[in-house]
């Protein structure tokens, strides 16, 4: 078992001194995760707080089969979905957006007119991440923001590796139609 594993393991036995390291260890990249997915901090935040209480409740049956890391992202990833489908539906019932505003991070380096342009090119991104279907923004997010090989975001996801491919290029050219760039970059 590598060092993830055996951590997981104590917790799994009930270790709270464990638990704490596996949140200090992965608490900020379930979070930048669930940020990426849902666009909003304090949203994230909380989902973060209910994926840690699912793998602290779950933890008696978790089984050292492979990445730590792919277990925690499955887990968030199954909760984004429940939470997302749970707000479509109350947002139906309600004739309200089902997204927020997302957030962009602040950057006090550089002068106010470069930090201006980047607080717009990030909300840019941010809208238009926002506007692809869920399936196409998780692969996206994994791959390509997450920087996750193909199979392990395939593991994740629960899709072959070659829908991963095909998602995320599917992703990278609905994202370059709405910001507005038609054309390959690296062409």
């Amino acid at each position: 078992m590598d060092a993830d594993q055996q951590l997981m393991a104590r917790v799994r036995d009930g270790d709270r001194e464990a638990f704490e390291a596996l949140y200090s260890r992965f608490g900020s990249p379930v979070m930048r995760f669930l940020y990426r997915l849902c666009g909003q901090r304090a949203l994230a935040e909380d989902l973060t707080q209910d994926v840690f209480l699912k793998v602290w409740r779950a933890a008696a049956g978790w089984q050292p089969l492979g990445k730590v890391s792919t277990w925690l992202f499955q887990i968030a990833k199954r909760h984004w979905w429940n939470e997302a489908a749970k707000r479509r539906r109350r947002a139906s019932v309600r004739g309200t957006s089902l997204e927020g505003t997302p957030e962009t991070a602040t950057d006090a380096d550089g002068s106010p007119a470069e930090r201006l342009a980047r607080s717009e090119a990030a909300r840019a991104v941010e809208d238009a991440l926002a506007g692809l279907s869920p399936r196409l923004r998780l692969v996206f997010v994994l791959v390509r923001l997450e920087r996750l090989a193909y199979a392990e975001a395939a593991r994740i996801a629960g899709i072959p590796v070659g829908t991963v491919k095909s998602r995320a290029a599917a992703a990278e050219a609905a994202l370059r139609r709405l910001l507005g760039r038609d054309h390959d970059p690296r062409a």
